[in-house]
C-alpha cells in the first residue's frame, strides 16, 4: 500500500434504497442541485461522489449480507479492510449500528456473522475505557469470554471451529487492549452521558456512534467502521419528523397514494442526513482527506424492490477521489463494485469487483 494513499474507511448502511428520480442530483460542485430524497446530504455535497443509476447484484429485503461482502459466507469489507489497513491497531475494525440488531447482519469475521455493537454506551466504555489508561475494557472482554465458552459446550463439529476462531478473535481483541491500557490517551473521546435507546432517540443515537466512530478513527484505536442506521426490514420511527410510523410503512404504503412518495422521502432524506453528520465529523477532525468513506443500500425503488436505477456515494479521499459530482455510471456496476473502487483507493485489492470510472483520481 501507498503511504500517501487514505487509510481509513468507514462503510454506511442506510436500508430502503432511493428513487432515481427524487434521488439523483444534477450538476457539480457548489452549484450541484440534490434531489427531494438526497437533500440530507447539502452540507457535505462537495465532498461526495454520487454514483447513480447503477444495479444491485441482489436487490430486496433480507440481503445484508452481501452488501458488504461477495459471496454470503464471504468476510465482509469493514473486515478486510481493517485487516489490510490497521491489523496492529486496538481494534481491527468496529461494526456499529442504530437499531440494528434482529434482522440480519452485515459483519462477517472468518465465515462468523457478528451481532451490530448498537448500545453506543457499551461502545464507548469498550473503545475509550483503556485509552484512558484504566483497563475497565477487561471485564467486559472476560464476560464475552465466559459466555462463548459457556455456549462452546454445548455445540459440535463445525460449529465448534468457528467458535473457536471467535475465542481467538476475542482474545487477540484483549491483548491489544491491555497493550493500549498501558499509557495511550484520547482526549478526544466524545461525551458519553446516557439516555434511553429506543426509537425517539434514534437520531440522537446515530449521532453518537458517528462521534465515536470519528473519535476511534482520529485516535487510531482502528482503521475501519462499519455503521448501520436499522436493518433491512426498516422497522423504526424517527419521532422528530412528520411522519410517525415505522419507515418501513412511509416506503410501503404510507405516502396515501401520492406517487411522490413523500414520508419514504423526509424518512430518507433524514437518514442522508445522518451520513451528512458523520461525514462532517471527519472534516472537522481533520482526518476525512485520509477517509474513504462508502455508502450502500439493499435496493433501489423500495416500494418496487427494484434492482435497478440504485444510487450510491464515496465521499472523503481527499485528492483521491474525484467529489463534488455526479457519476452517471450505468447498471454495469453495483455495489460490489463499490466496494472494490473504495478499497482500492486505499491501496487495497478485494479480490473482486471492478473500478467504476470517474471516481478514483
Amino acid at each position: 500500500m501507498d503511504a500517501g494513499l487514505p487509510n481509513k474507511t468507514v462503510s454506511i448502511y442506510i436500508p430502503g434504497g432511493s428513487i432515481a428520480s427524487l434521488w439523483n442530483p444534477t450538476g457539480s460542485g457548489e452549484t450541484m442541485q440534490l434531489g427531494v430524497m438526497s437533500a440530507g446530504y447539502e452540507p457535505v455535497k462537495t465532498e461526495c461522489n454520487f454514483m447513480v443509476n447503477m444495479a444491485h447484484s441482489n436487490a430486496g429485503h433480507g440481503r445484508m449480507p452481501v452488501l458488504l461482502a461477495q459471496s454470503w459466507g464471504g468476510d465482509s469489507y469493514d473486515v478486510t479492510m481493517g485487516n489490510a489497513l490497521g491489523p496492529n491497531l486496538p481494534f481491527r475494525y468496529l461494526n456499529l449500528g442504530v437499531h440494528s440488531n434482529g434482522q440480519g447482519h452485515l459483519t462477517k469475521d472468518n465465515r462468523n456473522r457478528l451481532p451490530f455493537q448498537e448500545n453506543p454506551f457499551t461502545v464507548y466504555k469498550m473503545v475509550f475505557g483503556g485509552a484512558q489508561g484504566s483497563n475497565s475494557k477487561t471485564p467486559i472482554m472476560n464476560a464475552h469470554m465466559s459466555a462463548a465458552n459457556a455456549i462452546k459446550n454445548r455445540l459440535a463439529g463445525y460449529e465448534i471451529q468457528r467458535m473457536n476462531d471467535h475465542l481467538d478473535a476475542i482474545a487477540d481483541t484483549q491483548r491489544r487492549l491491555d497493550e493500549l491500557s498501558g499509557g495511550t490517551s484520547c482526549g478526544i473521546a466524545p461525551d458519553d452521558t446516557e439516555f434511553p435507546l429506543t426509537f425517539d432517540t434514534f437520531s440522537q443515537q446515530a449521532r453518537l456512534q458517528a462521534d465515536i466512530a470519528v473519535a476511534a478513527l482520529q485516535c487510531n484505536l482502528t482503521s475501519s467502521v462499519s455503521l448501520a442506521f436499522g436493518n433491512h426490514q426498516s422497522e423504526f420511527r424517527i419521532p422528530e419528523l412528520n411522519f410517525q410510523g415505522h419507515y418501513h410503512n412511509a416506503i410501503h404504503g404510507g405516502s396515501n397514494g401520492q406517487p411522490n412518495y413523500p414520508y419514504y422521502t423526509e424518512m430518507r432524506s433524514h437518514l442522508g442526513s445522518l451520513s451528512a453528520y458523520l461525514i462532517q465529523k471527519l472534516k472537522a477532525a481533520g482526518i476525512l482527506d485520509s477517509t474513504v468513506v462508502l455508502e450502500t443500500t439493499d435496493m433501489g425503488h423500495a416500494d418496487k424492490h427494484s434492482a435497478n436505477p440504485c444510487a450510491y456515494l464515496i465521499a472523503g479521499g481527499g485528492a483521491r477521489i474525484n467529489r463534488g459530482v455526479v457519476s452517471d455510471i450505468g447498471s454495469g456496476y453495483n455495489q460490489h463494485d463499490v466496494l472494490h473502487t473504495a478499497a482500492k483507493a486505499c491501496g487495497v485489492d478485494l479480490g473482486f469487483g471492478k473500478e467504476i470510472p470517474g471516481v478514483i483520481v
